[in-house]
């Protein structure tokens, strides 16, 4: 049970990881770098999330689950 518990946590966090990385090259201009907003600037700024900041979120919350209930599980 600890292996399988540890397995599931390596891959939902290094998920977490490429999703962090794929949502930072959105802003990898120079604006961006500096906190720019231009490209919201005429039509507002965006409402909701996107696919990837769903998934992002779902990853998150998936991960803070399996911390504890790994910590649990090798407790």
């Amino acid at each position: 049970m600890t292996v399988v518990m540890l397995v599931i946590h390596v891959v939902i966090g290094l998920g977490l990881i490429w999703m962090a990385l794929q949502q930072m090259s959105k802003n990898v201009e120079l604006g961006g770098a500096f906190g720019g907003g231009a490209a919201y600037a005429h039509f507002g700024r965006k409402k909701g999330l996107d696919t990837g900041e769903k998934i992002t979120a779902v990853l998150g919350a998936a991960f803070f689950i399996t911390s504890l209930l790994t910590a649990f599980v090798l407790k």
